[in-house]
């Protein structure tokens, strides 16, 4: 647990250890940065010191106990993990009810029984206001850690009754340096870390599972729907899948790329995607890039929520084509 622990996460660990130390861990906290930082290592490791049978003192779970062990095989009955029942869905009432009624249970090992949940903003309003019962009346020596990378979309209900821990974006050499570690090849790590907003666990993911033919894809998707050589029906069915959320998330950094580019003159550091960038800079506008990552935004936000993903991306696309000034086929059909 303890190998290869980034060095941007140290100094919340420490701040987590010496709270552990002095009895002033809270019973809930709210772990918060952009996705692929760190947050759930972090929240594992303190699982760790928290059930191991023999914890290091300066350092953490001695990584060698048979709790240690069942934490590593992902089997140990005082740890659960709370996530959506499907990628992109909501966390439901149901399953935050179970959660409650398993805290308040005793530990199966005498120590705390500890939840984590991820990413905590999935939870829909029934679910999120059915967890405040857990948080206003705690059982003894129980843990709840929420991750997430949209704080602002929790109740502030939720969020007042915990302690909040702000995870920040490490350097871009200080990424690269981790991601090396890890065996990426200099010349991937530099191409993936861009790709992930500067996220080095996030760029790792991407470079494992090969991603960058799919955004590739997708960046070519985002300008042929603009010059109207791609449909937006058709972007949209080719988009709903499993990457629909990191989809939106690359065209987003491309938006915000767009705006830098008008605003500043800051020029995209990837060279594939300035040039791909550069054939509509001076046919955008800038509050309507902003206008269309807000919308980008609402859209991440509702993927779990049951609205229907096509329509959602359909209408982003047709908004996007009409950007260029050119209604789309699929809008003058469809009437919107």
């Amino acid at each position: 647990m303890r190998e290869n622990f980034p060095d941007w996460l140290e100094d919340a660990w420490q701040r987590l250890l010496q709270s552990s130390r002095q009895g002033r861990l809270a019973h809930a906290l709210l772990i918060t940065g952009q996705t692929g930082i760190g947050k759930r290592l972090l929240a594992e490791r303190l699982a760790g010191l928290l059930l191991c049978e023999q914890p290091v003192k300066a350092v953490g779970a001695c990584d060698q106990c048979q709790a240690c062990r069942r934490l590593r095989a992902g089997s140990h009955p005082d740890l659960v993990s709370l996530r959506p029942e499907e990628t992109g869905k909501a966390i439901k009432i149901d399953q935050v009810r179970a959660l409650g009624a398993e805290l308040a249970m005793t530990s199966h090992a005498g120590g705390y029984k500890i939840a984590v949940i991820e990413p905590a903003d999935a939870m829909n309003v029934n679910a999120a206001n059915s967890l405040l019962k857990t948080l206003e009346e705690p059982t003894a020596r129980t843990l709840l850690i929420l991750l997430t990378a949209s704080p602002g979309h929790l109740p502030a209900t939720v969020r007042s009754r915990c302690q909040r821990l702000q995870i920040n974006t490490p350097s871009t050499p200080q990424a690269l340096d981790w991601l090396q570690q890890q065996g990426i090849a200099a010349a991937t790590a530099a191409r993936y870390l861009p790709m992930a907003a500067g996220a080095p666990r996030l760029a790792a993911e991407m470079a494992g599972n090969d991603l960058i033919a799919l955004r590739d894809q997708r960046l070519h998707d985002v300008l042929a729907v603009f010059s109207g050589k791609l449909d937006p029906l058709r972007a949209a069915t080719d988009w709903q899948g499993e990457h629909a959320a990191q989809t939106l998330l690359w065209w987003q950094s491309w938006l915000q790329a767009l705006i830098r580019w008008r605003q500043a003159g800051r020029v995209p550091e990837e060279p594939q995607v300035a040039q791909m960038l550069q054939q509509i800079l001076e046919s955008v506008d800038c509050k309507q890039l902003f206008e269309l990552m807000d919308r980008i935004t609402r859209a991440l936000n509702s993927l779990g929520s049951g609205l229907n993903r096509q329509l959602l991306l359909e209408d982003l696309l047709i908004d996007w084509a009409r950007l260029a000034g050119r209604p789309s086929r699929s809008s003058t059909v469809a009437g919107r």
